[in-house]
């Protein structure tokens, strides 16, 4: 398992599960309580909500990347980048910031006036962003997903027998095709891979989730650390038949065996109960099942 380092900070089997906590600048953001168009509120909820209850890392969104949303250009994106960099500039706490984009034109500029790393949800579907997260030797959470700047997440919708095979195609799961994708256009020396939970298209479905939670430790066969975003995701909704505001105890459950499983970072709007659950999954992980 190579290790990451993120702008100082370790990642990898050697070092403690990761906390990333998320700020959203975009208006259209489902998710009410991370959102701000304010730096100084954006500022003092990343300080108060996200590092003094643990967060390593803070992610912050330009767009909402629901499918719901029309996706914004890099230009639209760029046009809300300065809210984020005065939050930045804003906040007294110590964190690895993370700008979450799919272009490389947003992260080229993001880095350059104080990102840490980046979180690409279109897996390197710009050629350029490898590039340049590797010119400026930062770290890239690389999210599996097709090559399409504009459906992110969306595996199951590559045409597979074009980009690998017919009998490959036929013969692949929802799985193989999430390996997979996390392989194509490359990874980085820095690349952290992330197997894309959540609704990201119709086609998708919620045993999806389930058969890539199972079989987690698979990618680790992939020697990169990895990001898991599954916070209140509907796979485990389902299971214990909660709506999303009473998906708290779900998802500390499968933080706790995702962290087992060969998570690295867990990315999360509950940052101190999250932390907790990483925390005694990482002191009781089965270290034989890690090798």
């Amino acid at each position: 398992m190579n290790a990451v380092d993120a702008a100082g900070l370790g990642i990898g089997d050697d070092y403690p599960p990761r906390i990333m906590g998320v700020l959203n600048v975009s208006e259209e953001s489902p998710y009410d309580p991370s959102v701000f168009d304010d730096p100084g509120d954006a500022a003092q909820y990343v300080d108060e909500s996200l590092i003094d209850e643990g967060a390593d890392i803070v992610d912050i969104g330009l767009e909402s990347a629901n499918k719901r949303f029309d996706v914004l250009s890099a230009e639209e994106e760029l046009e809300r980048l300065d809210i984020a960099l005065e939050t930045i500039e804003s906040v007294s706490g110590d964190a690895v910031f993370s700008i979450e984009t799919r272009y490389a034109e947003v992260a080229d500029e993001a880095i350059s006036r104080g990102f840490d790393m980046v979180n690409d949800i279109a897996g390197f579907a710009d050629p350029e962003m490898p590039v340049v997260c590797s010119e400026y030797d930062v770290a890239v959470a690389k999210m599996a997903s097709p090559p399409d700047l504009e459906r992110p997440g969306a595996v199951e919708e590559t045409d597979w027998a074009q980009r690998k095979s017919r009998e490959w195609a036929g013969n692949a799961d929802y799985v193989d095709q999430v390996y997979e994708a996390l392989k194509q256009n490359g990874l980085t020396e820095k690349t952290i891979i992330d197997p894309a939970f959540g609704g990201w298209s119709e086609a998708q479905t919620l045993e999806n989730d389930r058969e890539t939670f199972r079989r987690l430790r698979e990618f680790r066969s992939l020697e990169r650390p990895m990001l898991v975003s599954i916070n209140r995701k509907n796979f485990l909704g389902e299971i214990a038949d909660r709506e999303t505001d009473d998906r708290l105890p779900v998802s500390l459950a499968a933080t706790s065996m995702a962290v087992d499983r060969g998570a690295h970072i867990v990315r999360t709007h509950d940052v101190g109960e999250t932390r907790d659950a990483a925390l005694i999954g990482d002191a009781f992980a089965d270290s034989c099942a890690r090798d």
